[in-house]
């Protein structure tokens, strides 16, 4: 099982800023401590040295609270990583338990037992927070690469790779789950 780096596409806020880019956030502060550095060497006046040293602090800080704090999005390529690694072990009621919605369950149980899977990769994941939904949705659009067989027979160890597009919706326990699913070849054409 591999996960590849998503490309998360959102609106950036500085608290997406936060959790989720500490470096860029290290390097702006940085960039902070630096100059207050350079201004007491230039000038000789220790007031600088010690407004600095609040900004170095802050550098090992920002990649602590990013490592406390779970996104939206990380939620999401989390339940992705999870039901990836579920369907490549064959276990169906692990990978449906991310679905939400009844009936969008119950067709994945009816899909998922046709196929014995021995390798599964998510990649290309792009995240789209649909803006000003109540509750919050997500839809993700991704590629699956997997590796399957028949489970009466036929066809054995397949490479296939599909275009998934999944819909996410944020209930009132924070939690993420799947309401609806579409899977079709990469190249376009419909599907389910």
């Amino acid at each position: 099982m591999s996960f590849a780096f998503p490309q998360l596409i959102q609106t950036i806020t500085m608290w997406n800023i936060i959790a989720e880019q500490p470096t860029l956030l290290a390097i702006m502060v940085g960039i902070c401590a630096v100059a207050l550095i350079v201004a007491w060497l230039q000038s000789g006046d220790r007031r600088f040295a010690l407004g600095s040293i609040p900004f170095v602090l802050m550098i090992p800080l920002s990649y602590y609270v990013a490592g406390q704090i779970e996104t939206d999005r990380e939620q999401i390529l989390r339940l992705i990583e999870t039901t990836a690694r579920a369907v490549e072990a064959n276990d169906h009621q692990t990978a449906v338990s991310v679905i939400g919605d009844p009936e969008t369950r119950q067709r994945a149980l009816a899909e998922l037992p046709k196929y014995e899977f021995t390798r599964v990769r998510a990649g290309n994941i792009q995240i789209r927070m649909v803006e000003g939904s109540f509750p919050p949705e997500a839809t993700v659009d991704l590629d699956a690469s997997v590796r399957l067989s028949q489970a009466r027979g036929g066809m054995q160890n397949i490479p296939v790779t599909r275009r998934v597009i999944l819909t996410f919706q944020k209930e009132p326990d924070e939690q993420w789950v799947v309401t609806d699913y579409t899977h079709m070849p990469l190249t376009g054409g419909g599907g389910r």
